[in-house]
């Protein structure tokens, strides 16, 4: 998606369960949705995260042109019978060793052919190879243009990079190399979702948790065939939202799907882009200004409180956070954040056409990718919700334009932790010498991630209060519906 990527970075709450734990086919994957929801409206009044670009982002990670034209064959699907959601794993794998937990079918092209029937504990490889996928499985071998590894009972999961799964694995070239993806019912998906988003906060905030389900939901079937390029329909890291597959399941979180079935977010007749960020600061963010996307009327700029009162997030870990640089350490982070946000702006139209001119050279020979010693920093604007809009970055090659919530990547804080800048709701104060140039940099700041959409640490608090799920949803996603979702829907 040209825009945010969402997920945890920086944005959505992540929980680890504790320190230490931390297509090519033309296949049509259908799976029969029984909706047992009522129509019901949500009156009243929100990886999506963008992250850096990485190589995952890169052409040589996309499917090839036949297996992007299966994909588009495999979104075709009927009114009323959903796409089994497909999510990717990962790409550029050299190799993909999967384990099973009972019977499990080996099936190679895009006729689903069997070719190896394998019981518990058995191991499938899967190699890149000229034809596509190479694949190794009880003392066989064979290429094929995919390979789905698919257990004969739905209750027995495939393991792969200690993980487990549900549902089917599906292995893709693409590259010389091979993406692994997993495909499985959205209900299901969303069991691997949900507590590594909202976390796992008890029953009392169960409302939340439901929200939170209703806004993963929303959001995977808004974004379907978003990734059709790299052969499935989301990532499963902060580019999307955070999936663990089986790994750290709650009940909580997966009696809040239940409860919500089928339900999603609608605005003039279509899922709404359901973006959520872990802490909004007290205020949440206008889409437009934080990402080249169109306004949305559900996704404004308001004080995440009713009436005058404190912001539901007020109790939030990061609320409040302050960050600082030497200017020398500052320095050297800008040599690699400038020339990719320039990179990353670049090479997108609606990127450019949205942030402007992002590079002033102080000379004619000055080039954007050796920003040479930093010079000043400056906020020239601000966001309605008070973010900042623009930031300025002199150094000896020119000025850096920087704009909206890339302003977050740019500013790294040393040492990479967090990944990213908390929040581009804050203030930055430049300590000098007596020259006038920088010799200390820190940043002030409200909240955690890009504030557009739901409020995590606010829905919980409203949550706590005793506020339903249809109430939170109503006040961070001002005036949408809460309907059933049903494929082929307008």
């Amino acid at each position: 998606m040209d825009g945010p990527h969402l997920g945890t970075a920086g944005c959505h709450r992540y929980h680890p369960l504790s320190s230490s734990e931390l297509p090519r086919s033309r296949l049509l994957v259908l799976v029969l949705l029984t909706v047992m929801v009522g129509m019901l409206v949500c009156g009243g009044c929100g990886g999506r995260h963008r992250v850096p670009a990485s190589r995952d982002d890169s052409p040589s990670a996309r499917t090839s042109p036949a297996a992007a034209d299966w994909m588009r064959h495999s979104q075709r699907i009927a009114a009323g019978v959903p796409l089994l959601i497909r999510v990717g794993l990962a790409t550029d794998l050299s190799a993909v060793n999967v384990t099973t937990s009972g019977p499990t079918r080996l099936l190679a092209g895009d006729q689903r052919r069997e070719v190896v029937s394998l019981q518990k504990g058995e191991h499938i490889e899967l190699r890149p190879s000229g034809r596509g996928v190479r694949w190794q499985a009880g003392g066989q071998g064979g290429e094929a243009e995919v390979c789905f590894i698919a257990p004969r009972d739905p209750d027995h999961l495939l393991t792969w990079n200690d993980t487990p799964y549900r549902g089917e694995l599906l292995g893709l070239p693409a590259g010389g190399k091979v993406t692994l993806v997993n495909v499985l019912e959205l209900e299901t998906y969303l069991q691997g979702v949900v507590p590594w988003e909202i976390g796992r906060p008890g029953a009392e905030a169960k409302a939340a948790v439901e929200a939170q389900a209703v806004a993963a939901r929303t959001y995977t079937i808004s974004h379907l065939g978003e990734r059709e390029d790299f052969g499935f329909d989301v990532w499963a890291s902060v580019q999307d939202q955070v999936y663990r597959g089986a790994h750290g399941e709650d009940v909580v979180c997966n009696v809040a799907i239940s409860a919500t079935v089928g339900l999603v977010l609608r605005s003039g007749g279509h899922e709404i882009e359901a973006y959520y960020s872990s802490t909004c600061g007290g205020r949440t963010s206008n889409v437009d200004e934080v990402w080249p996307r169109p306004a949305r009327s559900y996704l404004i700029s308001h004080r995440d409180s009713m009436g005058d009162g404190p912001p539901f997030c007020a109790g939030a870990t990061y609320f409040n956070w302050q960050v600082a640089w030497s200017a020398h350490e500052l320095e050297q982070i800008l040599q690699r954040t400038l020339p990719e946000y320039v990179a990353y702006i670049s090479s997108s139209g609606t990127r450019t056409e949205w942030a402007g001119r992002v590079f002033t050279p102080r000379s004619a020979d000055a080039r954007p990718e050796k920003p040479g010693r930093l010079r000043d920093l400056a906020v020239i604007s601000r966001t309605t919700s008070g973010r900042v809009g623009r930031l300025d970055v002199t150094t000896d090659a020119g000025v850096y334009h920087v704009r909206g919530d890339r302003i977050r990547w740019v500013l790294e804080p040393p040492g990479g932790d967090p990944a990213i800048l908390r929040s581009a709701l804050c203030e930055l104060v430049v300590t000098r010498d007596a020259g006038g140039q920088p010799l200390r940099i820190v940043v002030t700041g409200q909240g955690y991630g890009h504030g557009v959409g739901m409020c995590q640490e606010g829905s919980l608090a409203m949550a706590r209060s005793g506020y339903s799920s249809r109430s939170i949803l109503a006040h961070y996603y001002p005036g949408t519906r809460l309907e059933a979702f049903a494929a082929g829907a307008p």
